[in-house]
C-alpha cells in the first residue's frame, strides 16, 4: 500500500509537471472544448430555425419531431468523437513527452489521425452505450434509476479507462480493446484509483476557489458594481483555467498509467533535446 500511494503521487506530479514544462499540451483540451461548444451552438441554431417555429404555431408534425431527434443524435455523436479524438491526440503527445521526446502539437494530432477510423468506431460505440444507460435508467423511477445511471456509468468508465491508448498503440478494434482496457485497469487498480482521486481533489479545490470568488463578487454587486463584476469575472476565469488544466492533467495521467501498466515505468525518461526526434506512431512506446 505505501508503494501504491508513493507511485500514485509520482504519477500525479508527472501529470501536472508535464503541463508546467510544456503548456502546448493544453491545446488539445482547449480545441475539444471549443469544438464541443461549436457543435452545441450549431445544434441550438438548427433547433431554433427548424423546430421552434412549427412548435410555436402548433403545427409541429412527426417529421419535424424526427428531425429534431436526428439533429440531437448527430450533435451527440459528433461531440463524443471530438472529445475522444482530442484525448487521443493528448495521450499521443504526452506519451512522447514521457518517453523523453519533445513533441509539438502536430505530433499529437498525427498520432490521433493515424487511428481516426478506429477512434470513430469507438466514439459511436461509446456514445451508443451512454445513451442506452440513460434510456434504461430513465425508465426506472426514484432511487433505482439514479443507481442504474451511477453504477452503469461508473462501471463503463472503469472498463474503458485505457481504451484510447490501447486503440492507439496496440492497433486493436473497439470491441477487442474493451477486454484489454479492463485487464490493464485491474493490473493498475490501486494506482489508477488513488492518482485519479488526487487529481480530482486538486481540480475540485481550484474550482471551489473560483466559486467562492463568484459568490463574493455577487455579494459585492450591491455596494460596488464594477468591483463585483471584476471579482465575478476573475472567479469565472479561474474556473475555466482549472477545467482546462484539469482536463489536460487527466489525459496525461491516463497516458502515464498506461505507460506504467505496459512498461513498469513511472518516472518520465529524460533525454537531451538534441535526441528528441518524434518516431512514427508504431514506435511511440518502448
Amino acid at each position: 500500500m505505501p508503494g501504491t500511494f508513493s507511485d500514485s503521487w509520482k504519477l500525479t506530479k508527472t501529470a501536472f509537471g508535464l503541463i508546467r514544462e510544456d503548456r502546448a499540451l493544453l491545446i488539445f483540451p482547449l480545441v475539444a472544448g471549443l469544438s464541443i461548444l461549436g457543435v452545441l451552438g450549431l445544434l441550438a441554431l438548427g433547433m431554433f430555425w427548424l423546430i421552434l417555429p412549427p412548435l410555436a404555431s402548433g403545427t409541429l408534425s412527426n417529421a419535424y419531431a424526427a428531425l429534431g431527434v436526428a439533429l440531437f443524435l448527430l450533435a451527440y455523436f459528433a461531440m463524443a468523437f471530438l472529445s475522444i479524438y482530442c484525448t487521443a491526440a493528448l495521450v499521443g503527445a504526452a506519451t512522447l513527452k514521457l518517453n523523453g521526446q519533445q513533441p509539438t502539437a502536430a505530433d499529437g494530432w498525427r498520432v490521433a489521425r493515424s487511428r481516426v477510423g478506429r477512434l470513430l468506431a469507438w466514439a459511436i460505440l461509446s456514445a451508443t452505450v451512454g445513451l442506452l444507460i440513460q434510456a434504461i435508467s430513465s425508465r426506472v423511477r426514484g432511487v433505482g434509476g439514479v443507481l442504474i445511471a451511477g453504477i452503469g456509468g461508473a462501471s463503463w468508465a472503469v472498463v474503458t479507462y485505457f481504451i484510447i491508448p490501447v486503440i492507439i498503440y496496440e492497433d486493436q478494434g473497439a470491441w477487442r480493446s474493451l477486454s484489454r482496457s479492463g485487464k490493464l485497469f485491474i493490473s493498475t487498480f490501486g494506482r489508477s484509483i488513488v492518482s485519479n482521486v488526487v487529481v480530482g481533489l486538486i481540480i475540485a479545490a481550484g474550482l471551489f476557489a473560483g466559486v467562492v470568488l463568484v459568490v463574493v463578487g455577487a455579494l459585492l454587486l450591491g455596494t460596488s458594481l464594477y468591483l463585483g463584476i471584476g471579482v465575478i469575472v476573475l472567479g469565472l476565469a479561474i474556473g475555466a483555467v482549472v477545467v482546462l488544466i484539469g482536463s489536460a492533467a487527466e489525459g496525461i495521467l491516463r497516458a502515464a498509467l498506461y505507460r506504467y501498466a505496459t512498461t513498469g515505468k513511472i518516472v518520465p525518461d529524460l533525454l537531451p533535446s538534441a535526441y528528441a526526434i518524434p518516431p512514427p506512431p508504431s514506435t511511440l512506446l518502448p
